[in-house]
């Protein structure tokens, strides 16, 4: 290093913000991205099992079928598993080229390298998606529950 750069493993203001960064933020990165992949987990099983439940079970799906709810509460769970596919290409995306920027000094004056390394930094995007993902799920679920409710 030449000192003008930092190691991973330590916090440091971003956008030459003028901080002082108390401790290691490399702990507390990681339990982020530990909830993170359990969510991510989470919304997947769901999103998968969901479907699964009313492919597998006939009296379900027919009942869904009947009330006219099938393709609704299958697109539900359809668009919440899709916006964390969206969010786990779009941020795979972004994190190889800041990846790119960290080996190619050059590549770091492209506008891509810029947007990517501001995107990264961006925490709305994958709560937005989150949101978006349990707002389809819970309506989902709740399609699932009012068909057994009503006669």
């Amino acid at each position: 290093m030449t000192g003008t750069e930092s190691s991973p493993d330590k916090a440091r203001p971003i956008d030459g913000a003028r901080s002082s960064v108390v401790g290691d933020a490399k702990d507390e990165f990681s339990a982020y991205l530990e909830y993170n992949r359990v969510l991510r987990s989470w919304f997947v099983a769901f999103g998968v099992g969901g479907p699964a439940l009313f492919l597998i079970n006939e009296q379900l799906g027919k009942r869904l079928a009947e009330k006219g709810q099938l393709r609704v509460v299958g697109a539900m769970f359809l668009i919440g598993t899709g916006s964390q596919v969206l969010g786990a290409v779009v941020n795979k995306i972004g994190n190889w080229y800041v990846y790119r920027g960290a080996l190619d000094s050059a590549y770091r004056m492209s506008l891509r390298y810029k947007f990517f390394k501001w995107f990264v930094l961006q925490f709305c995007f994958d709560i937005i998606l989150d949101i978006v993902t349990i707002a389809f799920f819970g309506l989902a679920t709740w399609h699932l529950l009012t068909v057994f409710g009503s006669g």
